[in-house]
């Protein structure tokens, strides 16, 4: 696996490859570009993140208010899964937030973790990919997507 595919894989169990601010800037999609500059109030030449373990982590990811960033740096592990206090509190209640669309984006942080640490993060990172494509056109899509940007089609979200 390429040492870039490792930095996707986020610390708390999210999939970095699907995440607008990886996404947009890798696809050069300005129209989601330009939402996020306008949300976040920010250049949108300053719209980029390399995935949560890169030296690139955009400002939300790299000052983490939910704490993962900070926990695994003072526990010396990597991702949660390497933690002896896995599952915990924190990463259970970090599960029961954020909902764009409908989709629970958080729900399976928990079981995505329980994966890696099972199979490893190179067989999460293909099962994400695989997860995240169009069925119609295999486009990588946004992990809050309905229809896929590409080909306009319903894409499958778990």
């Amino acid at each position: 696996m390429k040492e870039s595919e490792n930095q996707l894989v986020g610390i708390c169990g999210l999939y970095c490859g699907t995440c607008p601010k990886y996404l947009a800037y890798q696809d050069q999609d300005l129209n989601e570009l330009q939402k996020m500059a306008v949300s976040d109030k920010v250049p949108i030449e300053d719209i980029r993140c390399d995935g949560c373990l890169s030296d690139n982590v955009y400002s939300t990811c790299r000052d983490c208010r939910h704490g993962f960033r900070r926990c695994a740096g003072e526990k010396k592990v990597t991702w949660c899964f390497q933690c002896r206090d896995f599952p915990c509190q924190r990463l259970e209640d970090f599960s029961k937030i954020h909902v764009v669309n409908g989709i629970w984006h958080h729900k399976r942080v928990v079981e995505n973790i329980q994966f890696m640490k099972t199979h490893g993060t190179e067989a999460w990172i293909k099962e994400q990919k695989r997860e995240a494509e169009c069925p119609n056109c295999g486009k990588i899509v946004y992990w809050y997507s309905l229809k896929c940007p590409r080909c306009d089609r319903p894409v499958r979200q778990k």
